[in-house]
This record gives C-alpha cells, structure tokens and sequence, in this order.
C-alpha cells in the first residue's frame, strides 16, 4: 500500500495487545493520504495474528475500509 499512499502523511498507533498462547491482537488507529486522490482516510483497526515457529502464519486485518474505499474514489 506504501506505493499508493503519501508516506509523510502514514500514521498508525496501537492501543491495545492482547495475546493468548500462538494467537495475537493489535488494536489501534491508523490513518494516511491517497496519492492518487489526495484524500485521506482513517480509522480503527484489529490486526489478528498467529505465531508459530517464529513466523507469522495467519494474518487477518479488519479495518475501516469504506473510509479507505472513499479516499481512493475521484
């Protein structure tokens, strides 16, 4: 997404990090500009990871995706 966003304006914050055996949740704010548009976005997110090995193996981000879809449209 890096290449389709303004870096300067790319923030992201968490808040909260919960943990429980393989599986983990980070929770937070995020926020930036669309290059394409100049429009930004922002909102909540939950970032669901599993960890097994020292590797990331399931990967789920729930985000504000109408904001993000709105800053993309002309």
């Amino acid at each position: 997404m890096a290449e389709y966003t303004v870096p300067e304006d790319a923030r992201a914050s968490i808040d909260t990090i919960l943990v429980d055996g393989t599986d983990a949740v980070l929770m937070g704010h995020l926020s930036g500009t669309v290059r394409a548009t100049g429009k930004s976005f922002s909102g909540p997110f939950a970032l669901r990871l599993t960890v097994e090995g020292g590797r990331i193996t399931r990967h789920h981000l729930y985000e504000n995706s109408a904001s993000i879809a709105a800053a993309c449209t002309p």
